[in-house]
Protein backbone atom coordinates (compact mmCIF):
# COMPACT_ATOMS: atom_id res chain seq x y z
CA UNK A 1 0.00 0.00 0.00
CA UNK A 2 3.03 2.17 1.27
CA UNK A 3 4.72 1.56 -1.98
CA UNK A 4 1.48 2.29 -4.12
CA UNK A 5 1.31 5.35 -2.96
CA UNK A 6 4.89 6.21 -3.54
CA UNK A 7 4.91 5.62 -6.75
CA UNK A 8 1.39 7.94 -7.64
CA UNK A 9 2.83 10.75 -5.61
CA UNK A 10 6.28 10.13 -8.35
CA UNK A 11 4.15 9.86 -11.44
CA UNK A 12 1.53 12.77 -10.31
CA UNK A 13 4.96 15.05 -9.40
CA UNK A 14 6.85 13.92 -12.90
CA UNK A 15 3.74 14.83 -14.61
CA UNK A 16 3.19 18.16 -13.53
CA UNK A 17 7.00 19.20 -13.46
CA UNK A 18 6.42 17.69 -17.68
CA UNK A 19 3.02 20.24 -17.89
CA UNK A 20 4.80 22.88 -16.46
CA UNK A 21 7.77 23.00 -18.83
CA UNK A 22 5.11 22.11 -21.46
CA UNK A 23 3.14 25.32 -20.65
CA UNK A 24 6.56 27.34 -20.43
CA UNK A 25 7.46 26.55 -23.75
CA UNK A 26 4.18 26.73 -25.74
CA UNK A 27 4.48 30.27 -23.87
CA UNK A 28 7.59 30.97 -25.29
CA UNK A 29 6.88 29.85 -28.86
CA UNK A 30 3.80 32.12 -29.10
CA UNK A 31 5.39 34.68 -28.31
CA UNK A 32 8.40 34.38 -30.34
CA UNK A 33 6.38 33.86 -33.42
CA UNK A 34 4.51 36.86 -32.49
CA UNK A 35 7.58 38.77 -32.94
CA UNK A 36 8.34 37.42 -36.17
CA UNK A 37 4.90 37.40 -38.05
CA UNK A 38 4.75 38.89 -41.82
CA UNK A 39 2.22 41.19 -40.52
CA UNK A 40 2.40 45.46 -40.12
CA UNK A 41 4.20 46.53 -37.31
CA UNK A 42 0.98 48.39 -35.65
CA UNK A 43 -0.60 44.81 -36.21
CA UNK A 44 2.47 43.17 -34.24
CA UNK A 45 2.74 45.81 -31.57
CA UNK A 46 -1.02 45.36 -31.13
CA UNK A 47 -1.18 41.59 -30.13
CA UNK A 48 2.06 41.56 -28.14
CA UNK A 49 0.93 44.57 -25.93
CA UNK A 50 -2.36 42.29 -25.71
CA UNK A 51 -0.83 38.74 -24.75
CA UNK A 52 2.07 40.81 -22.45
CA UNK A 53 -0.89 42.79 -20.93
CA UNK A 54 -3.13 39.70 -20.26
CA UNK A 55 0.13 37.65 -18.48
CA UNK A 56 1.03 40.73 -16.36
CA UNK A 57 -3.03 40.72 -15.44
CA UNK A 58 -2.46 37.30 -14.60
CA UNK A 59 0.44 37.16 -12.40
CA UNK A 60 2.30 34.99 -14.87
CA UNK A 61 5.74 37.56 -14.52
CA UNK A 62 8.06 35.60 -16.42
CA UNK A 63 6.20 34.95 -19.58
CA UNK A 64 5.05 38.69 -18.93
CA UNK A 65 8.82 39.61 -19.21
CA UNK A 66 9.71 38.01 -22.17
CA UNK A 67 6.43 38.88 -24.07
CA UNK A 68 7.52 42.81 -23.00
CA UNK A 69 10.74 42.64 -24.06
CA UNK A 70 9.86 41.33 -27.32
CA UNK A 71 7.38 44.46 -27.57
CA UNK A 72 10.37 46.64 -27.04
CA UNK A 73 12.53 44.30 -29.73
CA UNK A 74 9.19 46.02 -31.82
CA UNK A 75 8.83 49.61 -30.51
CA UNK A 76 12.37 50.43 -28.10
CA UNK A 77 10.84 52.85 -26.81
CA UNK A 78 7.56 51.58 -25.41
CA UNK A 79 6.87 53.31 -22.06
CA UNK A 80 4.44 50.92 -21.08
CA UNK A 81 6.82 47.75 -21.58
CA UNK A 82 9.26 49.39 -19.64
CA UNK A 83 7.24 50.88 -16.90
CA UNK A 84 5.37 47.09 -17.10
CA UNK A 85 9.33 45.10 -16.69
CA UNK A 86 10.29 47.68 -13.52
CA UNK A 87 7.30 46.77 -11.54
CA UNK A 88 8.42 42.73 -12.21
CA UNK A 89 11.51 43.39 -12.00
CA UNK A 90 11.08 44.90 -8.46
CA UNK A 91 8.69 41.80 -7.67
CA UNK A 92 11.07 40.00 -8.80
CA UNK A 93 13.99 41.76 -6.36
CA UNK A 94 15.75 42.94 -9.20
CA UNK A 95 16.51 46.43 -7.93
CA UNK A 96 19.31 47.82 -10.42
CA UNK A 97 17.27 46.83 -13.41
CA UNK A 98 13.89 47.92 -11.96
CA UNK A 99 15.70 51.58 -11.56
CA UNK A 100 16.89 51.04 -14.93
CA UNK A 101 13.52 50.66 -16.91
CA UNK A 102 11.70 53.74 -14.63
CA UNK A 103 14.59 55.71 -15.44
CA UNK A 104 14.02 55.30 -19.20
CA UNK A 105 10.30 56.10 -18.64
CA UNK A 106 11.41 59.24 -16.30
CA UNK A 107 14.04 60.09 -18.89
CA UNK A 108 11.59 59.79 -21.75
CA UNK A 109 8.19 60.34 -20.82
CA UNK A 110 8.52 62.66 -17.33
CA UNK A 111 5.52 62.79 -15.72
CA UNK A 112 5.23 62.87 -11.99
CA UNK A 113 4.27 59.22 -12.18
CA UNK A 114 7.24 58.06 -13.98
CA UNK A 115 9.14 60.01 -11.40
CA UNK A 116 7.31 58.64 -8.31
CA UNK A 117 7.96 54.98 -8.95
CA UNK A 118 11.69 56.11 -9.99
CA UNK A 119 12.08 57.62 -6.29
CA UNK A 120 10.52 54.72 -4.30
CA UNK A 121 13.28 52.14 -6.35
CA UNK A 122 16.05 54.34 -5.56
CA UNK A 123 14.54 54.50 -2.13
CA UNK A 124 14.94 50.99 -1.99
CA UNK A 125 18.47 50.86 -3.24
CA UNK A 126 18.95 53.13 -0.78
CA UNK A 127 20.14 55.61 -2.68
CA UNK A 128 18.23 58.22 -0.96
CA UNK A 129 19.92 61.82 -1.98
CA UNK A 130 18.55 60.60 -5.76
CA UNK A 131 15.15 59.43 -4.82
CA UNK A 132 14.58 62.73 -2.61
CA UNK A 133 15.74 64.75 -6.49
CA UNK A 134 12.87 62.37 -8.27
CA UNK A 135 10.37 62.57 -5.34
CA UNK A 136 10.73 66.44 -5.82
CA UNK A 137 9.99 66.36 -9.41
CA UNK A 138 7.35 64.24 -9.35
CA UNK A 139 5.53 66.79 -6.69
CA UNK A 140 6.46 70.20 -8.68
CA UNK A 141 4.37 68.36 -11.77
CA UNK A 142 1.37 66.94 -9.12
CA UNK A 143 1.46 67.51 -5.66
CA UNK A 144 -0.19 65.23 -3.52
CA UNK A 145 -0.30 64.25 0.44
CA UNK A 146 0.97 60.68 -0.24
CA UNK A 147 3.86 62.06 -2.73
CA UNK A 148 4.79 65.05 0.31
CA UNK A 149 4.96 62.35 3.10
CA UNK A 150 7.04 59.99 0.73
CA UNK A 151 9.85 62.24 0.21
CA UNK A 152 9.48 63.70 3.71
CA UNK A 153 9.92 59.87 4.60
CA UNK A 154 13.22 60.18 2.55
CA UNK A 155 14.14 63.61 4.43
CA UNK A 156 13.76 61.87 7.43
CA UNK A 157 16.16 58.71 6.94
CA UNK A 158 18.60 61.34 5.63
CA UNK A 159 18.55 63.19 8.86
CA UNK A 160 17.04 66.57 7.57
CA UNK A 161 14.14 66.96 9.70
CA UNK A 162 13.59 70.38 8.81
CA UNK A 163 13.13 69.78 5.88
CA UNK A 164 10.80 66.89 7.08
CA UNK A 165 8.80 69.21 8.31
CA UNK A 166 7.99 71.77 5.95
CA UNK A 167 7.08 68.89 3.92
CA UNK A 168 4.55 67.40 6.30
CA UNK A 169 3.05 70.95 6.85
CA UNK A 170 2.53 71.08 3.49
CA UNK A 171 1.14 67.42 3.42
CA UNK A 172 -1.29 68.64 6.59
CA UNK A 173 -2.65 71.62 4.38
CA UNK A 174 -3.48 69.15 1.57
CA UNK A 175 -5.18 66.54 4.16
CA UNK A 176 -6.40 68.41 7.40
CA UNK A 177 -7.69 65.64 9.25
CA UNK A 178 -5.00 63.11 8.35
CA UNK A 179 -3.53 61.46 12.15
CA UNK A 180 -1.00 59.51 11.09
CA UNK A 181 0.64 62.59 8.74
CA UNK A 182 0.12 64.62 12.22
CA UNK A 183 1.72 62.25 13.94
CA UNK A 184 4.91 62.29 11.21
CA UNK A 185 4.80 65.82 11.41
CA UNK A 186 5.19 65.51 15.83
CA UNK A 187 7.74 63.27 15.77
CA UNK A 188 9.71 64.97 13.37
CA UNK A 189 9.45 68.42 16.21
CA UNK A 190 10.92 66.28 18.71
CA UNK A 191 13.80 65.68 16.69
CA UNK A 192 14.18 69.13 16.15
CA UNK A 193 13.74 70.10 19.88
CA UNK A 194 10.22 71.81 19.13
CA UNK A 195 8.77 70.82 22.47
CA UNK A 196 6.05 73.37 22.25
CA UNK A 197 5.37 72.70 18.86
CA UNK A 198 5.57 68.12 19.41
CA UNK A 199 2.77 69.04 22.48
CA UNK A 200 0.13 70.95 20.44
CA UNK A 201 0.17 68.18 17.29
CA UNK A 202 -0.06 65.63 19.88
CA UNK A 203 -3.29 67.52 21.19
CA UNK A 204 -4.80 67.90 17.82
CA UNK A 205 -4.24 64.37 17.40
CA UNK A 206 -6.49 63.72 20.26
CA UNK A 207 -8.68 66.24 19.30
CA UNK A 208 -9.45 63.77 16.67
CA UNK A 209 -8.66 60.48 18.19
CA UNK A 210 -9.34 60.60 21.32
CA UNK A 211 -7.56 57.03 21.76
CA UNK A 212 -4.44 57.65 20.11
CA UNK A 213 -2.46 55.87 22.38
CA UNK A 214 0.71 57.43 20.59
CA UNK A 215 -0.19 60.69 21.92
CA UNK A 216 -1.32 59.91 25.23
CA UNK A 217 2.06 58.21 25.84
CA UNK A 218 3.58 61.69 24.79
CA UNK A 219 1.60 64.00 26.30
CA UNK A 220 1.66 62.24 29.56
CA UNK A 221 4.58 63.55 31.17
CA UNK A 222 7.32 66.10 30.10
CA UNK A 223 9.87 63.22 30.14
CA UNK A 224 8.02 60.76 28.26
CA UNK A 225 8.29 63.44 25.22
CA UNK A 226 11.91 63.66 25.77
CA UNK A 227 12.29 59.99 25.53
CA UNK A 228 10.74 60.01 22.11
CA UNK A 229 13.40 61.60 20.80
Amino acid sequence: MILEVIVFVSLFVITFLLLSRYKIGFVERIVDNLAVLPVSHDSRLERLLEMAGRYYSEKNYLAAEKAYLKVLKVDHKNSLAYSRLGFIYSHFGQVNDAIECFQVVADNYPNAASYYNLAMMLFKNRRFKRSAQALEKSIGMEETPARLVALARVYRVMGSYDKQIKILLRAIELEPGSVSIMQLLAEAYIHEDMKKEAEGMFRQILKIDANNLRAKQALTTQATLKNMR
